[in-house]
């Protein structure tokens, strides 16, 4: 079964020599396992999947036709690798966002319906969905693949597509390439975790924020730039209470894990700029928007994509 990732780790291994306790107990060690993924064991008559959230294990699942979904032990799964002839091993990085929806699918609770989409056309079921302003899950099946959704209100908020694709338009297209070999399963839930922005985007626009901090320093001082970076993060709080988690340091740079929706996080990440080019506009001169481009050149690209720039007062780029 394929299933939505950012990057395939581990790709068919087979699985009698692929030590799971040591592959999760290296995640828990090194920084860089200590994120979001996922272990999936295929074998002939079914297959398992764990599901590890930031480097700990948070369950897993069996997966069989014909049969509920049933949560495991890691001792089942090894049991089960003992007695199989033949069983793979893949593993791939995700993020919570896409973990938490996973979860949902695979519990198989809070199910309304699942539809055919030779008898419910894909796009007319999300009309319908749109002018029932439903909130909750889609997950898409399309022969071995798994593709997953969420809708607020109606709106179409969230996509990771099994193949690739992460946008409206994605899943569009998606939908319309394959739909007589569609089923929806319609789930009526929300979890937290599937709200909020990725890791990823806060990582990008904590790094911005900070490499933008860094060029005024050099420019300006640290203290200076510390002061005013505080004073900024003190005003957009008023308004963006999850501003309210994140500090300024001592070397003038921002820190904090915020839980927030992904509209929330750039309009407030955008706030912070302004307030903080209003404030520096004057000290450095007139060089403030020379400063912003040189700071944010390297992210341009994926701070579009996420519409940072629609919010920013001044013109960057």
């Amino acid at each position: 079964m394929r299933f939505p990732r950012e990057k395939l780790v581990l790709f068919s291994l087979r699985a009698e020599f692929v030590d799971l306790d040591e592959l999760l107990h290296f995640a828990k060690k090194h920084r860089a396992f200590k994120r979001s993924y996922y272990v999936i064991i295929d074998y002939p008559d079914s297959f398992d999947i764990m599901l590890v959230r930031q480097g700990e294990l948070a369950n897993i699942v069996r997966v069989a036709n014909n049969v509920p979904n049933k949560e495991l032990s890691l001792k089942d799964v090894e049991n089960k690798i003992k007695h199989t002839d033949s069983s793979l091993v893949n593993v791939a990085f995700a993020d919570d966002q896409l973990l938490a929806m996973m979860t949902v699918g695979l519990r198989d609770e809070n199910v309304i319906r699942e539809v055919n989409a030779r008898s419910t056309p894909a796009l007319n079921l999300l009309r319908d969905l749109s002018v029932q302003n439903f909130s909750g899950i889609l997950v898409i099946t399309r022969r071995n693949e798994k593709s997953y959704v969420l809708v607020k209100e109606g709106e179409v908020s969230i996509v990771y597509l099994a193949p690739g694709g992460r946008s409206p338009d994605d899943l569009l297209k998606y939908l319309k390439e394959g739909d007589s070999e569609l089923s929806i399963k319609i789930i009526r839930e929300v979890p937290e975790e599937a709200a909020y922005a990725t890791s990823a985007q806060v990582e990008l626009l904590t790094t911005s924020a900070n490499r933008l901090l860094e060029e005024f320093a050099a420019i300006l001082g640290r203290n200076i730039v510390k002061k005013i970076a505080e004073i900024s993060l003190k005003g957009v709080a008023r308004e963006y209470t999850f501003f309210e988690g994140l500090e300024i340091t001592d070397d003038a740079r921002l820190t904090g894990e915020p839980k927030v929706d992904p509209d929330s996080l750039v309009k407030g990440f955008a706030a912070f700029f302004n307030l903080l080019a209003d404030s520096l506009s004057t000290i450095s001169g007139g060089r403030h928007i020379t400063v912003f481009r040189k700071a944010l050149q390297d992210y341009r690209f994926a701070l579009n994509n996420l519409k940072l720039f629609d919010h920013i007062k001044e013109q960057i780029f």
